[in-house]
């Protein structure tokens, strides 16, 4: 198997840096809240619960859930109804709505927050345009906006987690409803029924990526003085001295409350048998034919939607960059370019040259160490099993609790990293390093044993099998894990707030940075740059990955593997 590519790693050093980059923070952190005085650190043991459960830290414990559950239910509903109209109407807009959701899922939440907040916020955007709507404040200041903005940012992970589900439910089943003459209103509920494995998923992800989201805790909700858990961790942090032993209590009982959904997703899961309706006879469903005055509510749903999760948010961002004073309106003589100029001489050559800069290695780092997890991930032993479940259990982390680990783990005596880029880097490394194993570990796998074999017997050096075999193979998922892995990295908050070294802050927290201090204009002028140019530098990179490798290194890893056992 190591011939299969190149491997400056053994599987046992591997483990080795795994265990020291994932394992060693995130297990001396959390059993900070069980072993008094570990490392030395003052305080500790499980007397810190008590305090987590109490004042701040209760409350906003309580908010997180009460958001949680609310934000997840619309999300899972939003997203159910959404996929219906993809995947089982004649709505033309269904590749567009496909295209919605993708988006939604690579924009930072934060990102969609601070555009809200130039638009409300007293002398914003409304007000400059004359739209001075206290209601709206009021409500986009408080639970309810950060419900709205939790939900639709994670509508896409309810979206994708149900969409396939739909073609789970075969044609025959709704022809034999109409032969058994079932009302339409019964026949829905049958296919709901069907449905509820895929809506509880829905549910226990979105309930989960809205308790560890810090981008609407650490905007939206700060300016709202509205409390959440991942705030309260981020304060701990920040406390003098650092409270360690409570921010390690309150991650525990965050990643309980998250336990609680993914074990009520799995209860679900493991009775999946009773909702299993797919089989050799199953027939694709006719897809249902609009009427005119349905196709019209979905558009107008479809178009609400869009406003609320993009296109409100953007309009705030534009006017902000463009507005000399976002509370000027849009008069001719309130409009310049000053911000832009102003952000590139700032922005250009500090944030967003170090987060580039961060973005490149750490992602080669994370697409490195998860091409040799997803090697030991295909070998079929306790070790894979073990492995895989760990880290599936760190994607379930959040950012948040990793990047504090880090903090307690690496300014030891003997790990002096905290304040330094290399430490910033290897968390961004290892945070991408569990999804970039998971997106090789299918490419991986399809590897037969015998191209390695075949190249053994003609001679071929490990080398030249990986050069001249597996490194075409796995070309493509390759560089699509790594430009997954670099955009990331790029509008990475919670790490990026927590270990910036001091005086070198990259772009996400320039950004909050500027929010904060309630410089829209910059703040916003610097993220349209920053996004262009991340968008050009994709566009760019497969450019060039198209038109510079052979014309096999760009099909799939599967595709490959056939043409090459012929």
């Amino acid at each position: 198997m190591l011939s299969r590519f190149p491997a400056a790693l053994s599987g046992s050093l591997l483990m080795v840096v795994v265990g020291l980059l994932l394992v060693y923070p995130l297990l001396s952190f959390l059993l900070l809240s069980f072993v008094p005085g570990l490392f030395g650190q003052n305080g500790g043991g499980v007397g810190s619960f008590g305090r987590a459960l109490d004042g701040y830290a209760l409350e906003a414990l309580r908010n997180s859930l009460l958001v949680g559950l609310v934000s997840a239910t619309f999300s899972a509903l939003l997203g159910l109804g959404a996929s219906w109209l993809s995947q089982r109407t004649t709505l033309r807009e269904g590749r567009a709505l496909e295209g919605l959701m993708w988006v939604l899922l690579l924009t930072p939440s934060y990102l969609v927050s601070v555009g809200w907040l130039a638009l409300v916020q007293r002398g914003g955007v409304l007000s400059g345009l004359g739209l001075e709507w206290p209601w709206l404040r009021d409500f986009i200041l408080g639970p309810g906006g950060v419900v709205l903005v939790l939900a639709l940012t994670h509508l896409p992970f309810s979206y994708l987690a149900t969409a396939p589900a739909w073609n789970g439910i075969g044609g025959e089943l709704e022809e034999a409803a109409r032969v058994h003459g079932v009302r339409a209103a019964s026949s829905a509920r049958l296919s709901a029924r069907l449905m509820l494995p895929a809506l509880a998923a829905a549910f226990a992800v979105s309930f989960a990526e809205s308790l560890g989201d810090f981008g609407v805790a650490s905007t939206l909700a700060a300016n709202a003085h509205f409390p959440v858990a991942t705030f309260a961790i981020y304060r701990a942090l920040y406390a003098n001295p650092l409270d360690f032993p409570l921010a390690s209590a309150t991650s525990w009982l965050l990643l309980l409350l998250s336990g609680v959904a993914l074990w009520f997703q799995a209860r679900v899961a493991r009775r999946a048998r009773s909702y299993a309706s797919l089989s050799g006879r199953s027939r694709p469903a006719r897809r249902v034919v609009l009427s005119a005055s349905g196709t019209l509510a979905a558009r107008a749903a479809l178009l609400t939607l869009a406003l609320l999760s993009l296109g409100i948010p953007a309009l705030g961002t534009l006017v902000s960059a463009f507005a000399r004073r976002i509370s000027g309106g849009l008069a001719l003589s309130n409009l310049t370019v000053e911000h832009f100029l102003e952000a590139a001489r700032a922005g250009i050559g500090g944030p967003v040259a170090f987060s580039a800069l961060l973005a490149v290695l750490a992602a080669t780092a994370a697409v490195g160490l998860g091409l040799g997890l997803a090697q030991l991930l295909s070998r079929p032993s306790p070790l894979a099993r073990g492995l895989d479940l760990a880290l599936l259990a760190a994607m379930a982390f959040p950012g948040l609790v990793l990047a504090a680990g880090y903090i307690f783990a690496f300014n030891q005596p003997w790990l002096p990293l905290y304040g330094t880029p290399w430490l910033l880097g290897a968390a961004y490394a290892t945070g991408g390093m569990p999804t970039a194993s998971r997106l090789l570990l299918g490419p991986v796998t399809q590897l037969h044993r015998s191209l390695s074999e075949s190249a053994r017997v003609h001679g071929l050096v490990p080398s030249s099998v990986a050069r001249r075999i597996t490194g075409p193979l796995l070309a493509a998922p390759l560089f699509s894990a790594w430009l997954l892995a670099a955009t990331h990295v790029m509008f990475e908050l919670p790490m990026s707030e927590l270990l910036y070294p001091p005086g070198s802050p990259p772009l996400p927290v320039a950004l909050i940075g500027y929010t904060n201090n309630f410089d829209f204009g910059l703040g916003s002028a610097l993220e349209l740059e920053a996004v262009a140019l991340v968008l050009m530098a994709v566009w760019g990179l497969r450019w060039l990955f198209a038109r510079l490798t052979p014309p096999g290194w760009r099909r799939g890893a599967l595709e490959q593997g056939q043409g090459a056992g012929r």
